[in-house]
């Protein structure tokens, strides 16, 4: 089963460039050195609040997850933004299937 994970970050008003960048370069790392395990990485960047940031990313399996959390890249990244960051919020999600027939669940 699919994970998705999606997370919150808060940089530092002084290191917003340096770190939005770095976290893209993160985010194409994982993509190319992790095929087949992660599937998706988007990067956003709120309009009115350019110091955070919203990941989403999906993971083949709670493995692959794990692979990545424990890849030298994630590593790399960690060191070199951990001061960076000023607040880091993230979720684990499952999906939820949605009911192939017209009838209402709930009813």
């Amino acid at each position: 089963m699919t994970v998705l994970h999606t997370a919150h970050l808060r940089a530092r008003p002084e290191t917003v460039e340096r770190y939005r960048d770095r976290l893209l370069v993160h985010a194409r790392n994982t993509l190319t050195l992790e095929p087949g395990g992660c599937l998706r990485f988007d990067v956003h960047q709120d309009v009115s609040d350019p110091t955070l940031f919203l990941l989403i990313e999906v993971y083949r399996d709670m493995a692959a997850l794990e692979a990545h959390r424990n890849s030298a890249h994630f590593r790399e990244y960690k060191a070199d933004t951990q001061d960076w960051v000023a607040e880091r919020t993230w979720w684990y999600w499952q999906p939820l299937p949605v009911p192939s027939d017209r009838s209402d669940p709930v009813s």
